[in-house]
């Protein structure tokens, strides 16, 4: 289980495969589980990294963090890893630091892929999510904030199938409301308008549309702003994607721009 000291943090990440490097940036309070259904069909051809944000899962840090830190953290990992160059996938809150790390540092990017997307966290979804942090801070547990989360990040058919099968909806606790209160801050205060023309790297936007806690308009306003930007959308699926329905397209955007 390998940690990295960097950047006065102690980052838990795990890295698979060999070939040119692919980082995957997870979202609010994701862990390094959230990949884990992609990671195998991209091992195979290219060494795949996943990392947890300070906030999420093993990662170790002490004081606050702000919307640079995140970025700061991309980069020190990558150094400690000794890889320059990228290829780079963020989902919902890992898209916003994928592009601010893009407008920041974007001669370390081969590729970027922005799942989910938006250029400022929507109103309504940050009024649910910091009202559930306050109740998590104020005693209720963590799960019922990630149940919150879910109602936002899944569609009806989803949770209608999960009834039929008598099945529960799966919530995680590998973290407090403390460390997601760090994490909304930051989420809350991420702002791309007017910055993203500067991103002239290969480009995916993937978004599902039937997303309710980012609108899938609101993931058409990243890819207008990026020249070139490939779009491609996912029917009947909500803020949550399964890897397998984007796998195949991701795994050939990164052919197409891979040195091999």
């Amino acid at each position: 289980m390998p940690f990295a000291d960097v950047n006065g943090a102690r980052i838990h990440y795990e890295m698979s495969g060999e070939g040119e490097p692919v980082i995957l940036l997870t979202g609010f309070g994701g862990d390094i589980n959230f990949f884990h259904s992609l990671i195998p069909s991209l091992s195979d051809g290219y060494k795949v990294i996943v990392f947890e944000h300070r906030g999420s899962g093993q990662t170790e840090y002490t004081g606050d963090v702000d919307c640079q830190t995140y970025v700061d953290d991309v980069r020190a990992l990558l150094d400690h890893l000794d890889i320059y160059k990228v290829h780079m996938l963020g989902w919902s809150m890992g898209s916003q630091v994928a592009m601010e790390f893009a407008i920041q540092h974007q001669e370390r990017l081969q590729s970027l892929t922005l799942v989910s997307a938006f250029k400022r966290c929507p109103a309504r979804s940050s009024y649910m999510m910091n009202t559930m942090i306050d109740a998590g801070v104020n005693g209720t547990k963590v799960e019922y904030i990630y149940a919150m989360v879910n109602a936002f990040s899944f569609t009806e058919d989803y949770f209608n199938s999960k009834r039929e099968k008598g099945q529960k909806v799966k919530t995680i606790n590998t973290t407090t409301p403390e460390r997601l209160r760090q994490q909304m801050y930051c989420l809350d205060r991420y702002d791309l308008r007017g910055r993203l023309g500067v991103i002239k790297v290969p480009t995916l936007s993937i978004h599902g549309l039937s997303d309710i806690m980012v609108e899938p308009k609101l993931g058409d306003e990243v890819a207008s702003d990026i020249k070139g930007c490939r779009v491609y959308r996912i029917p009947d699926v909500g803020h949550v994607i399964h890897p397998s329905l984007y796998a195949d397209e991701f795994r050939r955007f990164l052919g197409e721009n891979s040195k091999h």
